[in-house]
């Protein structure tokens, strides 16, 4: 008879897992003040996003609580998690698989594993007819040089740290300040990138 009782204890925890979605969810009591440890708590999850140049990975994370480690198949660190629940953290160990362990066995989700997800897209282009030309010389169209000047040289320092980044002028035109704050960001940050390697 206890077989069969516990037997069904078991298959109605069973049935109330997989109704509840792989966890079973403890009302708190009317007039409690606080969850218990058993309360049901917020998602937690962890997401891998390669950083500019896949240099390196930051890894983020929600919904924890404190202590926590993160994992990476070798290695085992202290996350220091937020009094928010969260946590940022940039590793060089991009080829490798991220999970969130708890340090005590009293909290809920023992171990996490984080999601790889894709760089941020940049926004899509304005529509040319909703944007004003840009003013040879003015500050935008200087701004606009160094923005694109970075990029150069950092795409060229992905290359090769041996040929530094060098203007094409064949395609739009653009004015002498707009060449010169190009000329200087690239070389900004080629040898940033270069330095840092």
């Amino acid at each position: 008879m206890y077989r069969r009782t516990r037997r069904a204890v078991v298959a109605s925890l069973l049935v109330s897992s997989v109704v509840c979605g792989g966890a079973v969810a403890l009302a708190p009591a009317a007039g409690a003040l606080a969850p218990s440890a058993g309360a049901a708590a917020p998602a937690a999850s962890c997401t891998v996003t390669p950083g500019p140049n896949d240099t390196y990975v930051t890894i983020s994370g929600e919904g924890f609580t404190g202590p926590r480690k993160l994992n990476d198949g070798e290695s085992t660190v202290d996350l220091a998690i937020g009094p928010d629940g969260t946590f940022l953290v940039k590793r060089f160990q991009k080829n490798v698989d991220y999970t969130v362990l708890a340090v005590n066995e009293d909290q809920n989700f023992i171990f996490v594993n984080c999601k790889k997800v894709g760089a941020p897209q940049n926004p899509k282009p304005q529509n040319p007819q909703n944007t004003t030309p840009v003013q040879p010389g003015s500050r935008r169209d200087v701004a606009q040089g160094r923005a694109a000047g970075a990029q150069a040289g950092t795409a060229a320092a992905a290359k090769s740290c041996a040929t530094k980044p060098v203007p094409d002028k064949s395609g739009a035109q653009h004015s002498d300040a707009y060449w010169q704050a190009w000329t200087q960001a690239a070389n900004r940050s080629f040898n940033r990138v270069c330095n840092a390697g």
